[in-house]
């Protein structure tokens, strides 16, 4: 047999693997190259799916989504309005008041006050806000006065200013309470301009 037949043989024979590998490498350009015009898009593979131990729990991710319940007395409840919120009204019995002296001190001007000028009944009105704000006024035996403080930690601590300063026996002092249930449980202790007249009264306030 001469040369020229067996190089015929030769090609015929790598023929066929040539044609398969040029059709493989054909295939993976096809998988990886975009979709002619008018052809279908290929659909993407799907995602990885995560274990079973990288997903959360349902129901915990639904606990924690949920608001907790409001206590009573925060913002979210329409009943929960502060306790101290609201007007409060009440009396005072005005005495003499008493003031502590250090040792053989005499105080010979409060030894002659009687107990008689500006003493006897009253009444004191508050309005406090939900921020504990107050503001109130005062009438009866020890003039007529304007209340203003706050509410702290459930204790009224406010300011006693008289309306008119330049009256005889105006009376400046403090209104100190406790905020208990349903009841201000608190003292009024006022001083005249001199210092000389000391007035004090316990106060119960209840709710208007």
């Amino acid at each position: 047999m001469n040369a020229t037949g067996t190089r015929a043989r030769r090609t015929r024979s790598g023929a066929p693997a040539l044609l398969l590998s040029f059709a493989i490498a054909l295939l993976a350009a096809c998988e990886e190259s975009p979709p002619r015009p008018g052809e279908p898009e290929r659909p993407a593979p799907p995602p990885p799916q995560p274990s079973a131990a990288a997903a959360p729990p349902a129901a915990s991710s639904a606990a924690a989504e949920l608001p907790s319940a409001g206590a009573p007395g925060d913002a979210g409840d329409p009943k929960g309005a502060p306790a101290w919120q609201g007007t409060w009204e009440g009396r005072y019995d005005a005495k003499k008041g008493s003031v502590v002296l250090p040792p053989k001190v005499k105080d010979a001007v409060r030894q002659k006050d009687d107990g008689k000028l500006a003493t006897g009944p009253g009444t004191v009105t508050l309005t406090i806000e939900p921020s504990g704000e107050l503001k109130g006024t005062a009438k009866g035996a020890l003039g007529d006065a304007t209340i203003v403080g706050k509410v702290e930690d459930g204790m009224v601590r406010a300011s006693v200013f008289p309306e008119d300063p330049r009256a005889p026996n105006a009376m400046t002092g403090i209104l100190v309470g406790e905020l208990k249930e349903n009841v201000i449980d608190g003292r009024l202790r006022v001083t005249g301009p001199d210092a000389m007249l000391v007035r004090e009264s316990p106060v119960e306030l209840k709710k208007k």
